[in-house]
């Protein structure tokens, strides 16, 4: 009996630690804890710096407004975000581990599908929310075909991205055969199979497709089958340090289309950083379009005379809003319980600083525009859609 007693009261004092763990986060007078595991080192380092100073600027703004109110109280929001190395593994446990031992009710996200995928994975398991962006829709929707219940996810749909290539390459002459090199991760094998599969109906040839894994080096065999097929226009989709590799390849090796185009690769200002002139001309995806937020007027002020006009900066645009589509639910909700935030997350439906209103669809997914641009000194300008008297520069200065 005494021993029955005493396995009683450890297992009681177990269920009133555990249920303090959390308390911070769920309940109580604590801080609204939402984390996050973003790269701030490794491959995808070029953009994990400005996701967190992003989510910190919207963290700020709550905080310097006395916070969120909860059952009539009045919390600060807690950001917690740690080093995922731009490892999916990382990201999986990290995410797990904030949600089990730090007590966050919901989870941010990071770039790219195999860094947002695994969180928003620990986000179903878990039956937390989870906010994302810079994934692109298609290949998010894929990883989940029962579809996402807990996780939400904004930014372009690659069906009309990937009509952008084509139609920009439009706006000058070339022989219409395109060499694509595209890299083994979910975005890469979705979009190399979109242009593949349009490039006919619009009138151009796949006259050669390089696929190669994340980390390759030595580009030269694929650029001599690009260069000898007499491909005028390149089109890219890899990360930003392997196309680093590939431009500088392409100098050397004398390889020089009419129209070159580096998804992902060229959107961060890393890419003119590494490559200097070299970068000039290259064509990449804008995905945050000036409007009239007011939220959006002063990041831009903040922003652009730190990091220029470029992919960077719709990098802040985009990550802002997606921390503060999840403040403005967490709000909305009036609670920290999980379901009741998602169910407010479903309700989203407003203008934010991507230049976009996010409005989710039964998918859990919202799209917003994708727009050409291509790379003048430190800033991008748009190209395709028109815009203003700006016009395609062909072939590109940096290659030549």
């Amino acid at each position: 009996m005494r021993r029955t007693t005493v396995v009683a009261a450890v297992a009681g004092l177990a269920l009133v630690l555990s249920g303090c763990s959390g308390a911070a986060g769920s309940g109580g007078s604590g801080p609204i804890k939402i984390g996050a595991s973003v790269p701030l080192t490794g491959s995808l380092a070029g953009f994990g710096p400005l996701i967190k100073s992003a989510y910190q600027d919207d963290v700020a703004r709550v905080n310097a407004a006395g916070g969120i109110s909860i059952g009539g109280t009045k919390r600060k929001v807690q950001l917690i975000v740690q080093d995922s190395k731009s490892d999916p593994n990382t990201v999986a446990q990290q995410s797990r581990d904030m949600v089990l031992k730090d007590g966050v009710v919901a989870l941010l996200g990071s770039v790219s599908p195999p860094l947002a995928i695994p969180a928003g994975n620990v986000a179903e398991r878990q039956k937390i929310p989870f906010v994302s962006t810079l994934t692109p829709i298609e290949a998010w929707k894929g990883a989940n075909p029962a579809g996402w219940k807990y996780s939400w996810d904004f930014f372009f749909n690659e069906n009309q991205m990937t009509d952008n290539q084509f139609k920009t390459a439009d706006l000058t002459s070339t022989n219409k055969k395109i060499a694509l090199f595209t890299d083994n991760e979910q975005d890469g094998i979705t979009m190399g199979k979109l242009w593949a599969g349009k490039a006919g109906s619009l009138g151009y040839t796949i006259a050669s497709h390089a696929q190669f894994p994340v980390g390759t080096t030595d580009y030269s065999s694929f650029i001599a089958k690009a260069k000898s097929a007499d491909a005028q226009v390149l089109i890219a989709q890899m990360i930003p340090p392997d196309s680093f590799a590939l431009w500088k390849q392409m100098k050397s090796l004398q390889y020089a289309p009419k129209v070159v185009f580096c998804e992902k690769c060229g959107a961060p200002g890393a890419f003119a950083g590494a490559l200097g002139p070299l970068a000039e001309g290259t064509l990449t995806t804008q995905f945050a379009q000036p409007s009239s937020n007011a939220i959006e007027a002063s990041l831009r002020a903040k922003y652009v005379p730190k990091l220029g006009d470029n992919g960077d900066l719709s990098t802040v645009l985009a990550e802002y809003s997606a921390a503060e589509v999840l403040t403005d639910a967490i709000a909305r909700a009036g609670s920290t319980d999980p379901d009741k935030i998602n169910a407010a997350l479903g309700k989203t439906n407003a203008l934010y600083p991507i230049g976009e209103t996010i409005k989710f669809g039964a998918d859990h997914t919202a799209s917003t525009l994708a727009t050409e641009s291509q790379w003048r000194g430190r800033a991008v300008v748009q190209v395709y859609p028109k815009s203003g008297t700006t016009t395609l520069q062909a072939p590109p200065a940096g290659l030549q």
